[in-house]
């Protein structure tokens, strides 16, 4: 499009995005870039833009002007390029009254079924109008998935392009198989932003178990496994001491530590060896898992 107009603002995506939606800003080419947030508006928003974002500590800026206002003087001289635009933007708005096929497409391309997903929360899906699409909205949830940092939608003809960029910096450590637990225990909690979830809170699972599939849907659609599981999982340790006493129990207690951070519970038991006694320390803990989550 030729009367977007390039701005950069001091803010948070999700933040600016929701001021924007609210004043009913069309946005596109969207990216973080270290505490700025960049985005373009049509040239008609651009007063508007500069309104919502009037305190200080937005810091709103023109970071390149529209190619329209660039070029407006060479089109008025040339009536024919002049006309040729018209009916291309004739076209195009009659175009833009469909969607036929949702493109994902950038680095991020493996995030297709969670974009998709969040595209057709937002009002658009193939074969379908296109007027009640919140593109602000489905543009801040997918800045918000992991790695994503650049995204843009849009329109071309029937086709919805979503390009999806990730941080390069991490491209190569992205997993491409299930979240599988490393030990036995009780799931607390699962949560899976991108996959399946393969199990539920309160299932017991065993060390090899898939807690998050890489598939999404009834058909299994093969995706990456993004999230988290949070288990509960038994423990056992044993710590000498020459006497039975407090300071002996505290000393015992404390070699748990050396197992796991977040423990929940621990109880023990004496028996005597030779020399002194030896503390059976029984424990559980928490024990977090995650995948492609840094």
């Amino acid at each position: 499009m030729t009367d977007l107009t390039e701005l950069s603002i001091t803010s948070t995506a999700e933040g600016a995005l929701r001021k924007l939606k609210k004043a009913e800003i069309g946005v596109y080419n969207c990216k973080k870039q270290g505490t700025s947030f960049i985005f373009s508006v049509k040239d008609k928003d651009i007063k508007k833009a500069f309104a919502i974002f009037a305190k200080p500590c937005y810091n709103i800026s023109v970071k390149e002007k529209s190619r329209r206002t660039r070029v407006l003087f060479r089109a008025f001289n040339r009536i024919g390029l002049f006309v040729g635009a018209v009916l291309f933007a004739a076209i195009a708005v009659f175009s833009n009254s469909f969607v036929f096929r949702i493109k994902v497409s950038g680095s991020g391309s493996y995030l297709s079924p969670e974009v998709k997903r969040i595209v057709y929360e937002a009002g658009a899906k193939e074969f379908g109008f296109y007027s009640g699409f919140d593109v602000p909205a489905a543009t801040g949830k997918i800045l918000a998935l992991p790695q994503v940092t650049f995204c843009n939608i849009e329109k071309r003809g029937g086709v919805l392009c979503i390009d999806v960029q990730i941080d390069e910096e991490h491209n190569e450590s992205v997993i491409k198989n299930s979240l599988v637990s490393d030990r036995s225990g009780v799931v607390k909690n699962v949560v899976a932003i991108c996959g399946t979830a393969a199990v539920s809170a309160g299932a017991s699972v065993n060390k090899g178990d898939a807690l998050i599939a890489a598939y999404t849907g009834e058909e299994k659609t093969e995706c990456l496994a993004v999230g988290y599981a949070e288990l509960e999982c038994k423990g056992q340790t044993e710590y000498f001491a020459y006497a039975e006493n407090d300071e002996s129990l505290k000393a015992a207690y404390s070699t748990v530590l050396l197992y796991a951070d977040n423990i929940v519970s621990r109880t023990h038991t004496v028996k005597p060896a030779e020399g002194g006694v030896i503390y059976i320390i029984d424990f559980t803990y928490l024990h977090k898992l995650s995948i492609n989550m840094e």
